[in-house]
């Protein structure tokens, strides 16, 4: 069966299969993509979709607690 049929299949079962299940595919899923290539750190090596999740979590969190600089500030320091 190719990738084509079993998307149609999957289509038409979505709707009948309990939570128990759609959070084992959840999982199953999570689980295939998270060391997946999504991003690139400054030092241009590769960063994984699990480390690119984190880094959003750490940033939320820096921006929450008022951590961070506005785009004037940035760019006076540069100069």
């Amino acid at each position: 069966m190719g990738a084509l049929e079993l998307r149609e299949k999957w289509k038409r079962s979505i709707k009948t299969v309990d939570i128990r299940f759609l959070q084992m595919v959840d999982a199953l899923y999570e689980g295939y993509f998270k060391n997946e290539v999504v991003a690139y750190h400054p030092d241009g090596s590769p960063m994984t979709r699990q480390e690119y999740k984190m880094a959003l979590d750490i940033a939320e969190s820096q921006i929450d607690q008022g951590d961070y600089i506005s785009a004037d500030e940035f760019e006076q320091e540069e100069s």
